[in-house]
C-alpha cells in the first residue's frame, strides 16, 4: 500500500512530462512572466514574416558570387568562435553553415593572432573564398573601456548609458569594415573573420557578436545564431531557431538542442552523449514553458539582434563583488536577455552536434566550469527569482539542493554516522526504476531527438557515472568559485599534435598556479570517488550483515 511520499520521483516526473508534451505540442510563451521590452525601442526594420523559399539540395558557398546579394530567405547571420581548434572539426562547423540555405553571413571570431592560430584562418577562407579577414591589434574591449573611461560611463545598469557606449562601438566596427572592404559595401560582406590577441572566449564573443550585429542590421538580418567552433548544426536546425524566434515578438532568445559526438569515442564521451539525450529536453522544457530557459549553451544560443545590442554592454561588464568573470559567460548572456524583459526560449528539434572531452581530467575541468558559472548565476542573482512561476522555482531549488545534499549524506555515512544516509528501501528503488523507464519511453517515442543504439547502451552507467560524480563537482566548483581559468588546453594540441604542443608549451609551464588548480580538481573528485565507495561497501555490508 503507497503512502505520502511515496514514489515522489514519479509523480514529479508525470508532471514535467505533462509541461513537455505541451510545450513540443505548441503551448509556448503562454505562462511567461517577463516584462514586456521597452517600448520605446524601435522595432528592426527586417523584422517582418516572410516565405521560406525551397531548395533542391545544400549549395556550396562557392556558387554564392561576390557581387550576388544575398537571398531574401536568409533571416540569420551566424557567428563561430574558437581557439586553436581541431582542423577537421573546424572545417565540419564552418562547412554546416556554408551549405545551409537559410544562413546569411558568417563571422567567424579566433582568440589569438599568433602563427599557431594561423591554421584557422586558412580553413576560414578554403570554405569562404571569398571571405575577409580583419586583424585586430589589440582587444576590442579595449575601444569599450576607453571610451567609457574618457567619457566618465560606469552606470552599465542605465539603459540610455548603454545605448550611447554601444553606438561608439558600432561606429568604430563600420569605419573598420569600411577601411578592410573599402571596393564593397559591407552590405555585400558574406564573410567575415576576426583575429584577435589571445585572451579569453568572452573577449572573442564579444568582439564577433558586435561585429555580427552591425552586419546584420546593416542587411536588415533580425535574428543570430552563435556556436563554438567545435559545433555543428543539423539541416533544418537554423529554421528551427528561426521559426521559435518568429513565434512572439517578446522572445529575445532561443536555445537549441546539443548532441555529442567524437571521432575517438572513449567511455567518458559516450556516457555523456547518452547522459544529456536523458537529461536534457525534459528540464529544460521547465524553465521554456514559462519563457525563461535558464542557459543557452555555446554551441546552440539564437538571439535577436535588436535584444542583443541591448545587453552586451552590460553582460561584457559584469562584476561580481568586483571581481569580473569570464567562465560563465553562456549564462550570463541569457540571464541579461531575461532581465531585459525578453523570453528565452528552447527548441528541441534545433540540434547542433558538439566535441565532449575524452579523458577524465579533461572532463573533470569542464564539468567544474560549467557549475561554477550556474552557482555564480544563482548565488548573486537571487532577483531572476522574480520573474520566475512556483514550478520553475521549485525544479531550480532542487536542481542545486540535491547535490549538496548527497555530498553532505554520503560523506557522513562514510565517516560512521548511522543516520546520515537514508535507507535503501523497496519503494525507493521501485521510485527510480518507474521513473527512469517512464522517461526514456517517452523520449524514444516522443521526443525530435532520437537516441542510437549506443545511448540506450550507456544509459546506465551514464545514470550512475553522473548521479555519484555531480556532488563531488559541484562543491569544488563552490570552493574555487573565483578561478577564471579555462582548464583545457586547445583540442587541436590535445589530440596529438607534437609539433604545436612544443611551440606553446611554455605557455602552460610557466603558469604553475594554473597547472596545481587542473591537479587539485581532478585530485578531489578522486577523493570523493573514495568516498562513494566507501559509503556503497558499507552499506552493502550493512544490508549482509
Amino acid at each position: 500500500m503507497l503512502h505520502l511520499g511515496q514514489l515522489t520521483l514519479t509523480l514529479d516526473l508525470i508532471i514535467k512530462l505533462l509541461f513537455t508534451f505541451a510545450y513540443t505540442h505548441g503551448f509556448t510563451n503562454i505562462l511567461s512572466r517577463s516584462r514586456k521590452p521597452n517600448q520605446s525601442q524601435p522595432k528592426h526594420p527586417g523584422e517582418q514574416p516572410i516565405i521560406f523559399e525551397h531548395a533542391d539540395g545544400p549549395a556550396s558557398y562557392e556558387k554564392r558570387l561576390p557581387d550576388t546579394p544575398l537571398c531574401q530567405n536568409q533571416r540569420i547571420i551566424a557567428t563561430v568562435v574558437g581557439w586553436r581548434e581541431d582542423k577537421d572539426l573546424y572545417r565540419k562547423c564552418l562547412e554546416s553553415f556554408a551549405n545551409d540555405q537559410s544562413c546569411g553571413p558568417l563571422i567567424a571570431g579566433i582568440d589569438g593572432d599568433t602563427a599557431e592560430d594561423e591554421d584557422m584562418v586558412k580553413i576560414f577562407l578554403s570554405m569562404f573564398p571569398y571571405g575577409t579577414v580583419i586583424r585586430l591589434e589589440e582587444l576590442l574591449s579595449r575601444t569599450l573601456e576607453q571610451y567609457m573611461l574618457s567619457a566618465s560611463l560606469t552606470d552599465v545598469e542605465d539603459e540610455q548609458t548603454c545605448a550611447f557606449i554601444m553606438e561608439h562601438i558600432s561606429s568604430f566596427i563600420r569605419g573598420l569594415l569600411e577601411e578592410k572592404i573599402p571596393s564593397r559595401s559591407i552590405k555585400d560582406v558574406q564573410a567575415l573573420c576576426i583575429v584577435q590577441p589571445h585572451q579569453s572566449k568572452k573577449e572573442i564573443l564579444f568582439t564577433t557578436l558586435c561585429f555580427a550585429g552591425v552586419v546584420a542590421r546593416e542587411l536588415s538580418i533580425p535574428y543570430l545564431f552563435s556556436t563554438d567552433s567545435d559545433s555543428a548544426i543539423v539541416p533544418g536546425a537554423l529554421k528551427k531557431i528561426i521559426t521559435s524566434l518568429e513565434g512572439n515578438d517578446n522572445i529575445g532568445g532561443v536555445s537549441g538542442h546539443l548532441r555529442f559526438r567524437n571521432p575517438r569515442p572513449t567511455y567518458l564521451t559516450r556516457m555523456t552523449a547518452s547522459w544529456y539525450w536523458f537529461e536534457q529536453e525534459i528540464p529544460k522544457i521547465q524553465g521554456a514553458i514559462f519563457g525563461a530557459t535558464e542557459c543557452q549553451p555555446g554551441p546552440c544560443a539564437g538571439f535577436r539582434v535588436s535584444v542583443l545590442k541591448l545587453v552586451l554592454v552590460p553582460w561584457y561588464c559584469q562584476r561580481t563583488c568586483g571581481h569580473k568573470t569570464n567562465i560563465n559567460e553562456d549564462r550570463h548572456l541569457t540571464t541579461r536577455v531575461l532581465w531585459a524583459g525578453f523570453t528565452v526560449h528552447y527548441a528541441p528539434g534545433a540540434i547542433v552536434y558538439t566535441d565532449a572531452p575524452e579523458t577524465f581530467d579533461a572532463w573533470v575541468r569542464q564539468q567544474v566550469r560549467w557549475s561554477r558559472g550556474t552557482m555564480i548565476e544563482t548565488l548573486w542573482y537571487p532577483w531572476m527569482f522574480n520573474r520566475l512561476y512556483p514550478w520553475h522555482i521549485y525544479s531550480i531549488i532542487k536542481a542545486r539542493v540535491a547535490p549538496l545534499v548527497t555530498f553532505w549524506s554520503l560523506t557522513h555515512y562514510a565517516l560512521g554516522s548511522q543516520n546520515g544516509m537514508p535507507a535503501f528501501r523497496s519503494i525507493f528503488l521501485v521510485d527510480i526504476f518507474c521513473a527512469t523507464a517512464l522517461q526514456v519511453t517517452y523520449l524514444v517515442h516522443m521526443s525530435p531527438d532520437q537516441p542510437t543504439h549506443l545511448d540506450i547502451l550507456w544509459l546506465l552507467p551514464s545514470l550512475f557515472w553522473f548521479t555519484f560524480m555531480s556532488p563531488g563537482i559541484v562543491i569544488w566548483s563552490l570552493l574555487t568559485i573565483w578561478d577564471d581559468s579555462w582548464g583545457n588546453v586547445p583540442r587541436a594540441i590535445s589530440r596529438g599534435n607534437v609539433e604545436q604542443h612544443k611551440a606553446i608549451n611554455s605557455l602552460f609551464s610557466s603558469d604553475v598556479f594554473q597547472r596545481l588548480s587542473k591537479m587539485r580538481a581532478v585530485g578531489f573528485q578522486i577523493l570523493w570517488m573514495g568516498i562513494v565507495l566507501i559509503a556503497g561497501f558499507r552499506a552493502l555490508f550493512s544490508l549482509v550483515i
